[in-house]
């Protein structure tokens, strides 16, 4: 049985005009595809401001991170502001950091937001195993794009992944997930 610092949520809230995102628990890829999706929706809406509530997580892998650069160049490219990552856990942001993360967004490590009227966006919860491999793809080719550092490390898992989807029929199909 999961406990929650096990199982990995995102909730969705408005507080003050700005869009807030917190990550809750565990936040590993099979989150991917609902977030890319919600991800997708909200940056056509053109949000004035957003924030990434990661005071609550425990873990972000890489896919997620992924999907947050994703996230931050999309913005930049609609010529949108920058969003803000809160990130009090010195791990996570130092994940973060390792990752370039920092030179996307601008992280702070605490701001009070008071209690939101949040909705579950996501939970961690199976899904369609050729959304999540295209998702995963995408992701990781976004974080290896950010830095040599980031396509030296994540070069053999984004191989694996692609050998993967292969042999599930979507071989190239990542092709979608461009910035």
């Amino acid at each position: 049985m999961n406990t929650p610092a096990q199982t990995g949520r995102v909730l969705h809230a408005v507080h003050e005009g700005v869009q807030v995102l917190r990550f809750v628990g565990e936040v590993r890829h099979p989150l991917g595809p609902a977030l890319e999706r919600f991800l997708d929706h909200l940056l056509k809406t053109g949000p004035d401001r957003l924030i990434i509530d990661l005071g609550e997580a425990r873990i972000i892998d890489s896919t997620c991170l992924g999907l947050l650069a994703r996230l931050a160049l999309r913005l930049r490219g609609q010529g949108l502001a920058r969003a803000r990552v809160i990130s009090p856990r010195p791990d996570i942001t130092e994940v973060l950091r390792s990752m370039s993360l920092d030179r996307l967004f601008d992280i702070v490590g605490q701001a009070p937001l008071g209690p939101l009227d949040e909705h579950e966006l996501a939970a961690a919860t199976g899904g369609n195993i050729e959304d999540m491999l295209v998702t995963m793809i995408g992701a990781h080719r976004t974080l290896m794009g950010l830095s040599e550092h980031n396509r030296l490390q994540f070069k053999d898992v984004l191989e694996i992944l692609e050998q993967e989807a292969g042999t599930h029929g979507e071989a190239g199909g990542a092709g979608r997930h461009t910035v």
